[in-house]
């Protein structure tokens, strides 16, 4: 059973997640929130509790990236579920910034 303090909003964007043994890979967001995402990826490495950083599209900047820290907290054969570890301002403007344009996308 899951518990989720955040509603998650679909979402497909392109990302990567930085793990510090493997480098960058690549991946896309299936949904998001506030409090986490699922990432389709290759998680091979990325065990339950390996801290990552989810690199996002920043708000409003072309070809810049925000890292927001991460946990993995669940893996599945398409991909993973993390929770963000760190709401640091830019962090939270970059998350809300993209849940918001998708919303928009889907009315």
């Amino acid at each position: 059973m899951e518990h989720r303090w955040n509603t998650r909003t679909p979402v497909a964007l392109n990302i990567a997640v930085q793990y510090d043994k493997l480098g960058l890979i690549s991946g896309r967001l299936r949904n998001l929130s506030l409090g986490g995402a699922f990432i389709e990826i290759n998680a091979v490495g990325l065990a339950r509790h390996t801290p990552v950083d989810v690199l996002l599209p920043a708000a409003g900047g072309d070809d810049e990236y925000v890292a927001v820290p991460a946990m993995v907290v669940r893996t599945e054969a398409d991909g993973l579920a993390v929770q963000f570890t760190d709401f640091a301002p830019e962090s939270i403007a970059t998350l809300t910034s993209l849940m918001s344009e998708a919303g928009a996308s889907q009315l």
